[in-house]
């Protein structure tokens, strides 16, 4: 039985780009009463206008407890922070509220390690800044070796708050062996995704991304030279009501998207993507994901073979062999128990914030891959397992999972990065 780890990019335990901080409780006595004042302490980069715009708790508007824990989430989404403490207090009739916060590192070196079911171990190191370039920016650049060769860079704005922008661009490029379709893969990749935070937790916007693949001479390209250019342009809708991005334990995250497939393709993509995180009591805690991706192009035709969806492995259906199922369609169900062994606590290493939290799991997982006009029912995988999560600073989630599905091939281990439901979105997993 293979073990199968995935990525992990530790480091520099430094400080966590996502806090846990608690917030103050007020008295019920604040209920209502006018809002005098915001203060706002802890900052060295950015001003105090910057976190202020994002509160909705307001100058001038009565308080509401209930607020708070809103104010916490959005200051959390803009990953500037290693700590955030929200703390009303009473102040001659009114309310003032005190936001402490502890900025994050501006330049950070990092050491990466990222694992994949198709290509094993890859590491290196990187750099991670924190509003570099001001605006509220992350960046970042990595290198790796091993498994993969690959360099990228990001620069990202991360809100959820109503009436901003929220932006992600990232570049890679990449040479690895595709053991799916048994070639080897030299690919350049940019995506430029840019969203408008409507009413509260809707968002809207749009993707434009480019992929540039050499397969050599292995014939799994649609061009005769062996390299395909596919640009996509496409449009999403999403839903956000979590309680956190990073460690949700209560709300919806929903989102439908269209894409056009073009150039040495012609294809439409359509996705739809449903997560519902429901805490069971205070350490217990459901959660059920559910994707469907369905493409219109034909493959080896108007659809390149390596823009198949394969099942199988840490981040589609655990307990089964990565490329178990393969089609141009997918459907993916999880159905997650996770128990809170610890809760996420923040520390301080040699003056560094960090913070570390652990839970255990038991998961079901649910797949199949299809072709048009195909038997949905034959393509179905199902596997089940136990694991741990541990949350920590940049990676934000490691998984460890021992899942039990496919016959005669036992228990099989594997370690994977980030929320599942995340994962299971990209082209390689």
């Amino acid at each position: 039985m293979a073990v199968r780890l995935a990525g992990l990019v530790l480091i520099g335990a430094a400080c966590g780009l996502v806090p846990h901080a608690a917030y103050g409780r007020p008295q019920n006595a604040l209920e209502g009463l006018i809002v005098r004042e915001i203060r706002v302490t802890g900052l060295r980069n950015l001003s105090p206008d910057t976190v202020i715009r994002h509160l909705e708790t307001r100058t001038g508007k009565p308080f509401h407890r209930g607020t708070l824990a809103l104010d916490q989430r959005r200051l959390d989404e803009l990953r500037l922070f290693s700590a955030v403490a929200l703390r009303p207090e009473l102040d001659a009739g009114g309310v003032v509220l005190y936001v402490a916060v502890t900025e994050t590192l501006r330049l950070l070196p990092t050491v990466a390690v990222r694992v994949t079911d198709e290509n094993g171990v890859s590491a290196g190191a990187g750099a991670r800044a924190i509003n570099l370039l001001g605006g509220g920016t992350q960046s970042g650049i990595t290198l790796l070796f091993g498994g993969e060769t690959t360099v990228g860079a990001i620069l990202d704005r991360t809100t959820i708050t109503p009436g901003t922008w929220a932006s992600h661009i990232g570049i890679s490029y990449s040479s690895r062996r595709n053991a799916l379709y048994d070639f080897d893969e030299r690919a350049t990749s940019a995506e430029f995704r840019l969203s408008r935070n409507l009413a509260r937790g809707l968002r809207a916007g749009g993707v434009a991304s480019l992929l540039a693949i050499d397969t050599g001479s292995s014939g799994a390209s649609l061009s005769a030279d062996g390299t395909d250019l596919v640009p996509t342009l496409g449009a999403f809708v999403s839903l956000d009501t979590l309680d956190s991005s990073t460690n949700p334990r209560n709300g919806t995250w929903a989102e439908a998207e269209a894409d056009w497939v073009t150039g040495d393709a012609q294809s439409w993509t359509f996705i739809l993507d449903a997560r519902r995180f429901q805490r069971l009591a205070a350490r217990h805690g459901l959660g059920l994901f559910a994707l469907t991706s369905v493409q219109t192009g034909a493959v080896g035709t108007s659809l390149p073979k390596y823009l198949q969806f394969a099942l199988g492995g840490a981040n589609t259906v655990r307990g089964w062999g990565l490329g178990s199922r393969e089609g141009p369609n997918q459907f993916i169900g999880t159905a997650e128990y996770t128990f809170v062994a610890r809760d996420v606590t923040p520390f301080t290493v040699f003056g560094v914030n960090a913070y570390a939290g652990l839970q255990l799991a038991a998961f079901a997982d649910l797949g199949a891959a299809w072709t048009r006009g195909s038997e949905h029912q034959d393509a179905a995988i199902d596997g089940y397992g136990v694991g741990v999560r541990l949350l920590v600073p940049f990676v934000d989630l490691i998984r460890i999972d021992v899942g039990w599905g496919e016959p005669g091939r036992g228990a099989t281990a594997y370690f994977g990065i980030s929320l599942k439901a995340v994962r299971q979105r990209q082209r390689v997993r």
